[in-house]
């Protein structure tokens, strides 16, 4: 049971940087046992990291990262050892991506209507893959310089939350994330429950009610979590005997700094999500 994991890691398969394979590569490089790839609403670099895991010597966990809405923010729920390939799963995230995309052509349509010369294809020719978000639209903001940096987008003079060209998300609430997770046989686990934006941290009441519909696990351990974070969310897990898990949420570099190898937790935690899925 030597070695270390991270079990949280964004790919070009949703809002990441990094290739599957490449994201692989670096996790050789920096000496992981084990990654899991969890991209949002999306499957789609499963298949690429799982060979390139084979080539390099390092085990990849199947994994999903759904987007909900609970109480007027964003909750996240892992899925691990997810049936990436089953239909129900997959009818459920083509319909979450559709919302996404149409999501992301209205704010850019809006952003049009504020006299900003941002246009779709060149939204899409900076997504380079069937996902189109915000992130995106940050990025050909700058490329046009009507901002400085990513982050100036994500404001309320832009596509920040209520900002002028800002479009609400589709969400599912996260007890349907859950049960959409264990119905494909997977492990369900909140994600980061000290971090959401704009939005107070979740409670051992709000742990509770997604544990009643199936919840398995929680993110301990994540690069936006304080010590006092990391303390609550373990006390709260262990006695409600969830499994502890931890990743450093990387998205190779969005943010201008490579996060993997910020969170390394040991491969017993593999173990015990293993153990889960055999139940």
């Amino acid at each position: 049971m030597a070695g270390f994991a991270d079990l949280h890691i964004h790919s070009t398969a949703s809002d990441g940087k990094l290739t599957p394979g490449e994201v692989v590569v670096l996790a050789k490089k920096m000496g992981f046992r084990c990654i899991a790839i969890a991209d949002h609403d999306s499957v789609g670099g499963i298949e690429e990291a799982l060979a390139a895991g084979s080539e390099q010597g390092v085990e990849v966990l199947p994994c999903v990262e759904l987007s909900t809405l609970y109480k007027g923010g964003e909750v996240h729920i892992l899925g691990y050892f997810i049936d990436w390939r089953s239909t129900v799963f997959l009818d459920m995230l083509k319909h979450i991506m559709a919302c996404r995309i149409e999501r992301a052509r209205q704010m850019v349509d809006k952003l049009g209507r504020l006299g900003l010369d941002v246009t779709w294809q060149e939204v899409v020719s900076r997504a380079g893959s069937g996902f189109v978000g915000r992130p995106h639209i940050a990025q050909a903001l700058m490329d046009k310089k009507y901002v400085s940096e990513i982050k100036e987008a994500f404001t309320e003079n832009f596509i920040g939350k209520n900002g002028r060209a800002y479009v609400e998300r589709y969400e599912i609430n996260p007890g349907e994330a859950v049960e959409a997770i264990r119905n494909a046989g997977g492990v369900a686990v909140l994600a980061h429950p000290g971090f959401f934006k704009k939005q107070v941290k979740l409670d051992r009441a709000d742990i509770e009610y997604l544990v009643s519909r199936g919840l398995q696990g929680v993110e301990v351990y994540h690069t936006k979590h304080s010590e006092e974070d990391v303390q609550k969310y373990k006390g709260i897990a262990e006695s409600l005997g969830l499994a502890v898990t931890g990743g450093s949420d990387c998205h190779g570099g969005n943010t201008g700094e490579i996060l993997m190898g910020r969170i390394r937790v040991p491969y017993i935690y593999v173990e015990k999500l293993k153990a889960l899925n055999y139940m």
